[in-house]
């Protein structure tokens, strides 16, 4: 019968008959836990009390100075252990500044464990376990080379070699295949979006011909009136002649001058609708907020200054005023909000305004109709939009679009020998062959004897296909960029003839001019005018000495020679824009304040909404010439060329 001590406790011993079998300490006590709170029991004087004891639990922390582990068997081995905790020190742990202790770096290190054995066999003072002991047994004599022949170290690597091989040739045709299923993908794709942007093409010059509203697009019906003529005179001198002949040229002329009233009529419609379009960019002017970018990480600023808001109030009132809806009650209160917004004026113009506005409330008064009143309607408009135009009468409100039109036309103006006027460069049509400003794009419109019409459609399109290849090919010259429609309808028909080097082929629309040497990037002098299928075989061929013969080599390179005489400061253009694009971090594609445009240049859009077509701004005719690419053209024509030559 077990019998426990005074104080209840049984005490028991636990052993183990193999002597290989350990039992952990730390397995027996790690379910045992101690309570931080104990309630004991005492007696005394016959009474029990309960008393609640609180552990505290005041072991140390032993520090760690460094030992071993084994990799085998996990056990951690403590170079040193102790029972008492360090001593404390002198100096606080924190006013310490020891270099070891900023500096030191602790590292962990594999190392062989050491183990000796001071005999070959257990005795009763040394117990070895024998838990990794073998037992070996001799077998047959083996020699060295039927070690070898038995191994067949060889064997087994030309084995694993030829695996290897055969996994990487399938490897390597798998990734073939793909990659030219890739670009058979992307060839496909190409071949498609041609055709698509060539039927789109197609189809814009023919609804552009029904509705024009560019200048492109009125020289586009100029240049077929032109030819029409042409082949009816050719027609009319082959059959006819004498009385017949001057009849027949007689309905002819009058055929042609039909045709051109029908023209102007559509010219006069769009320069009305452009005025309109004039007026309202003139309002935006003035009532858009002030924008610059800032020098100090390149912050864009925008400023609503009172000017501005004072411009957005006539924008509001000249909506008002020019309102064909409006009822008879809102038109006469439009015009009493005018002629309060007069009063505080004294300016020529306001005496006249309110006496035109005093009439036109009387006639409203007396009943009249509105197309008795549409001439004195219009002519109110006209004066208090030359009233909001004034400077003197404006309160400001036209300072700041002043300020930049004059700071635009600082060294900028060029004189115009036709029509005797200096006018802004953006307003004279130039390219890469000019060398001299002479006549403005208005000009240039009236007087057609030096200049035929030309329709420069299809060349726009030759030349966007330049850039998208160029783009796509990563070029560094800027002469494709440099180069305007007419410089290309220059190569066409004047270089090269207009047709095909090959197979003098005469569609403008077939035509493409690719790179000579695809090595070389695209210039005048490094072109080819072929057909779209003689292109695409002409960009796989790697050494045109072995496709070409030398006559026709030479017949290219007389052709190269021509342009590079016709195009001689193409050259120094290109090095300027080179340079002075260079440091520009709003040009430079990986700059986070790289400036990227709306539209990208390969990205070929053609919107057939011509009201939208119809919104662009105008030149003096009224109708719209230039593009980017010619406004570029104009900036490096001005930065290259002093304007004190060109106007000598």
């Amino acid at each position: 019968m077990l019998k426990p001590d005074r104080y209840g406790i049984l005490e028991f011993k636990l052993g183990s008959n193999d002597k290989n079998h350990k039992i952990p300490i730390e397995n027996a006590y790690k379910d045992m836990t101690v309570p931080d709170i104990l309630t004991i029991r005492i007696e005394k004087d016959g009474e029990v009390n309960d008393v609640v004891v609180e552990v505290e639990n005041r072991a140390i922390e032993k520090p760690y100075i460094g030992g071993y582990k084994d990799a085998h068997t996990d056990i951690l081995y403590h170079h040193g252990y102790t029972q008492t905790g360090p001593p404390k020190p002198k100096v606080p742990p924190e006013l310490k500044n020891h270099r070891d202790t900023q500096t030191y770096f602790t590292r962990n290190r594999r190392t062989e464990q050491d183990y000796s054995r001071a005999t070959q066999v257990t005795t009763k003072g040394i117990y070895l376990p024998n838990a990794c002991d073998r037992i070996l047994t001799p077998g047959p004599y083996e020699t060295a080379d039927e070690r070898e022949r038995r191994i067949d170290i060889e064997g087994k690597v030309r084995t694993i070699q030829r695996y290897y091989r055969a996994w990487m040739m399938r490897k390597k045709l798998k990734e073939f295949s793909d990659e030219y299923q890739k670009r058979l993908r992307i060839a496909l794709e190409r071949e498609e979006k041609e055709r698509i942007e060539d039927a789109k093409r197609r189809k814009k010059d023919l609804v552009d011909k029904v509705f024009p509203v560019k200048t492109e697009d009125f020289a586009m019906l100029y240049s077929m009136v032109d030819r029409w003529k042409k082949s009816e005179i050719e027609r009319i001198t082959s059959i006819h002649c004498g009385p017949s002949k001057i009849a027949e040229f007689y309905l002819l002329l009058e055929k042609e001058i039909e045709i051109i009233q029908s023209i102007e009529r559509l010219r006069t419609k769009v320069n009305k609708d452009v005025e309109k379009k004039q007026i309202i960019d003139f309002f935006k002017a003035i009532g858009s907020p002030i924008e610059w970018d800032s020098d100090y990480k390149h912050i864009h600023i925008s400023m609503d200054t009172m000017e501005a808001q004072k411009g957005r109030e006539y924008f509001r009132l000249y909506q008002r005023l020019c309102d064909q809806k409006a009822t008879k009650e809102d038109r006469l209160q439009t015009y009493l909000d005018i002629k309060l917004y007069l009063n505080t004026h004294k300016c020529n113009e306001r005496q006249e305004i309110i006496s035109l506005i005093d009439r036109m409330c009387e006639f409203l008064a007396r009943g009249m109709s509105e197309s008795s009143l549409k001439v004195l309607q219009k002519r109110i408009e006209a004066l208090i939009l030359h009233h909001f135009k004034m400077t003197e009468c404006n309160e400001g409100v036209t300072s700041h679009p002043n300020k930049l039109r004059i700071k635009q036309m600082t060294k900028n103006l060029i004189y115009c020998q036709m029509c005797q006027k200096m006018k802004a460069i953006e307003q004279f049509t130039i390219n890469a062959r000019s060398e001299r400003i002479k006549i403005c794009t208005a000009c240039m419109w009236l007087d057609k004897a030096e200049e035929p019409w030309v329709d420069l459609s299809p060349y726009k399109f030759i030349l966007r296909q330049i850039r998208n290849y160029e783009r796509l090919h990563h070029g560094t010259s800027s002469i494709a960029f440099i180069m305007q429609d007419r410089d290309i309808q220059f190569i066409v028909t004047v270089i090269w003839h207009g047709h095909s080097a090959l197979s003098e082929c005469a569609d403008v629309y077939q035509l493409r001019l690719v790179r000579w040497d695809t090595e070389q990037e695209w210039s005048p002098w490094n072109c080819i005018l072929l057909t779209m299928e003689e292109a695409k075989a002409h960009l796989r061929l790697d050494r045109l000495n072995d496709m070409y013969e030398q006559e026709f080599r030479n017949h290219i390179f007389n052709k190269h020679a021509l342009a590079r005489k016709h195009f001689k400061n193409l050259s120094s253009y290109d090095k300027h824009f080179t340079e002075f694009s260079k440091g520009d971090w709003k040009l430079d594609e990986w700059s986070d304040y790289y400036s990227r445009p709306n539209k990208h240049e390969c990205d070929i859009e053609i919107e057939e909404n011509k009201e939208e077509e119809g919104e662009k701004s105008s030149n003096s005719n009224g109708i719209n010439s230039e593009d980017d690419d010619e406004c570029t053209c104009k900036k490096i024509f001005e930065k290259s060329t002093n304007s004190e030559e060109l106007n000598e």
